[in-house]
């Protein structure tokens, strides 16, 4: 039986398409066969080494990222919010200013007193249902508007927005049904705003800084999903736009989770109102959303600084709320808040859209300038207009129609890795794919064998 059993695995280790044990069998000398024997070890270690550093390189996930810049011949205006900085700034506003009284000059300095004020405001449900005759209207804001040499003062071009930060705010190109197309950059190519950033008498006092805050985005983005910029009195702000569409790789490959585009992806009563609401997904909104939530769920009152859209029945909270202000403490210093509470509500989109955005200034309306305009329209006295410290300009265009794509590819996929291990498996030993079919081969021998060997056995003798 062992000398059957030896035969067959012996026939079967020479004809194998390995290396290593065929020479072993057939050296015909001690000292070749110990040089087959040493060599077949080192590059047994050697290839198991090299296959082990290839799968563990795969577990670790890694991306290699490919940058494209693609051209167009025409390419969509993104959405320009424009607030005025200052959320009170009628003469309705300085009426209500009067009534409010601040203790100290750093009440002022670090925005004490303008928080108090809108705090004050929001609680109040009378004043609130006029909120809209504390902030400027579009007459006043937007003064001149030009699209590549096209009057776009129109009401038409512009879109009433309430921001819960800034107050009265209109928004351009915001139609998703008609989005407004440039063929060309440069400002010459762009929109082009004259802003009248003014407040009412009595209001100046009360606010340490003053300006526009100018807030890019897409059409299918609220504009509380992006950070906005400021633009000074008396300046001309040039933003000049590329754009940059990125595409990440799911966990475990990035912290991203997947599809988010699709409302039904993930098991998130956030995610799906987001959806539902026409918001367009984004994890920073989501993020601020759920800080709402815990603030009404503790506090029994919501704070204008983060996204609400709830109803009428819930008050704002005031600044001065012991509990508001040390649940916004603790979410300052405790992270686990983020990351057990929101982080399994708000997935990370994989895939992004933003502007990448390069500023530039100049002085806006010389003092000479200023005279003229008030010699000639007569405007002396108290009709004299200081227009440098009233105006902004402001041009928006593209520097490039085309845009650049980022895209996130695994360093080793699945087919890599086999691919790793078969090359790796071929240099070393010399084996493939078929060699284990040679195993298999082997294993059915012997029990071919073992097989015959019993039947042998009980068979009867005569």
């Amino acid at each position: 039986m062992f000398r059957k059993t030896y035969g067959v695995v012996k026939e079967v280790l020479l004809s194998s398409t390995s290396h290593g044990i065929p020479n072993i069998i057939r050296s015909e000398t001690l000292s070749l066969r110990l040089m087959w024997i040493i060599f077949t070890i080192i590059s047994t270690g050697l290839c198991a080494f090299m296959i082990v550093e290839s799968i563990m390189n795969y577990l670790s996930y890694e991306t290699t990222s490919k940058i494209r810049v693609l051209s167009e011949s025409t390419s969509p205006l993104p959405v320009i919010t424009v607030c005025n900085a200052n959320y009170l700034t009628t003469e309705y506003a300085s009426e209500f200013l009067k009534n409010i009284t601040f203790n100290s000059l750093s009440d002022i300095l670090d925005y004490k007193f303008y928080n108090k004020a809108k705090s004050t405001l929001l609680m109040n449900p009378d004043l609130r249902m006029n909120i809209s005759k504390f902030g400027d209207s579009y007459e006043k804001l937007i003064l001149k508007c030009f699209l590549t040499f096209v009057n776009c003062k129109n009401e038409n071009y512009w879109k009433y927005y309430y921001h819960p930060y800034f107050g009265n705010c209109y928004q351009f190109n915001s139609n998703l049904s008609n989005v407004l197309q440039v063929s060309g950059t440069g400002w010459d190519n762009g929109l082009n705003l004259i802003l009248n950033l003014s407040l009412a008498d009595g209001i100046e006092e009360y606010y340490p800084s003053s300006g526009a805050i100018i807030l890019v985005h897409n059409q299918t983005m609220s504009p509380l999903s992006v950070n906005g910029f400021t633009i000074s009195i008396g300046t001309e702000t040039n933003l000049a736009l590329s754009r940059q569409f990125k595409s990440l790789q799911p966990k475990p490959y990035s912290n991203c989770d997947g599809n988010t585009s699709d409302p039904n992806a993930f098991d998130s009563k956030l995610f799906k109102f987001m959806h539902s609401n026409s918001l367009g997904y984004d994890q920073k909104l989501c993020f601020d959303m759920c800080f709402q939530e815990l603030i009404i769920e503790k506090c029994k009152c919501y704070h204008y600084f983060y996204a609400y859209f709830g109803d009428d029945y819930t008050s704002p909270c005031s600044d001065e709320d012991k509990c508001f202000n040390d649940l916004l403490n603790e979410l300052v210093v405790n992270s686990k808040i983020i990351n057990e509470i929101c982080v399994p509500k708000c997935p990370l989109e994989c895939q992004s859209m933003k502007f990448k955005k390069f500023n530039s200034f100049n002085s806006y309306l010389n003092d000479k300038l200023v005279e003229n305009i008030n010699k000639k329209f007569n405007l002396t006295g108290i009709n004299r207009r200081d227009l440098k410290k009233e105006l902004a300009a402001l041009n928006v265009f593209y520097e490039t129609l085309g845009y650049e794509e980022v895209t996130e590819k695994e360093s080793i996929d699945f087919v890599g890795l086999l691919s790793n291990i078969g090359g790796i498996a071929g240099l070393f030993l010399g084996i493939s794919v078929l060699s284990l079919v040679e195993i298999i081969e082997l294993g059915f021998k012997i029990l071919h064998v073992l097989i015959e060997i019993k039947i042998v056995e009980k068979t009867p003798t005569s």
